[in-house]
């Protein structure tokens, strides 16, 4: 038998869970900012990605 698919959904949510994330940051003080403000000054700033630990 398999199992219910409730639990197959929730096995494959756990599976799906990103490794990584994005953050925005000024390129000119390091500071931290949100991905959409970085996205949109792209002149001063950069959106890293960063490796979950």
């Amino acid at each position: 038998m398999s199992a219910p698919p409730i639990l197959n959904a929730k096995v494959k949510v756990q599976k799906m869970k990103s490794k990584t994330f994005k953050i925005g940051r000024s390129a000119s003080t390091g500071r931290f900012t949100t991905v959409k403000v970085a996205t949109q000054r792209k002149s001063t700033h950069v959106v890293e990605t960063i490796k979950k630990k």
